[in-house]
């Protein structure tokens, strides 16, 4: 039996690259992103490299501070497991826009790790960043380097981090 596998952020440059690898590995693949940066494009892309094993592939314009959206989702399909990409990314912007970084990347997140916990979807992978590091005095990193973030992307990067960890969950 084929698995059911949410990409959240699944439109974007890693998202979509590992969409099509679960793709062809045989993965039923939902991919929900909002694409404020990102383009339905590589979704279509995606459909045309993975041949028939598109067949497996749906995707939904979906934010994921929208719980009304996600709670359909899940109530849909049983996921397996969920890829979390999902985010604003540019460290320049989070500078600016340090609140809209917190309320999209933290909030979306938030509700994400709600809806996964009430319909029992324990399996998690969740895409960190270098950010959260900020300037080490070596290269390259290693997950035991202390957290620095010098900015609000990266901020954003280790709560998310700290609250995917299974220690944080109460499931």
């Amino acid at each position: 039996m084929s698995k059911n596998i949410l990409v959240s952020g699944g439109a974007g440059y890693i998202g979509s690259h590992t969409v099509l690898q679960l793709l062809l590995g045989g993965y039923k693949t939902v991919v929900v992103d909002n694409l404020d940066n990102s383009s339905e494009i590589s979704i279509s892309k995606v459909r045309e490299l993975a041949g028939t094993f598109s067949t497996n592939l749906s995707f939904h314009k979906v934010d994921l501070r929208d719980r009304p959206a996600l709670e359909k989702l899940f109530s849909q399909t049983k996921f397996d497991s969920v890829i979390h990409f999902a985010g604003l990314k540019a460290v320049g912007e989070s500078v600016q826009k340090p609140l809209l970084y917190y309320d999209n990347n933290l909030i979306g997140t938030i509700i994400l790790l709600e809806v996964m916990a009430a319909h029992g979807c324990k399996n998690l992978v969740f895409s960190s960043s270098a950010t959260v590091y900020g300037w080490p005095k070596e290269v390259p990193c290693t997950e035991e380097f202390s957290l620095q973030a010098t900015n609000p992307y990266g901020q954003t990067k280790i709560l998310q981090s700290c609250w995917c960890t299974s220690k944080w969950q109460n499931w």
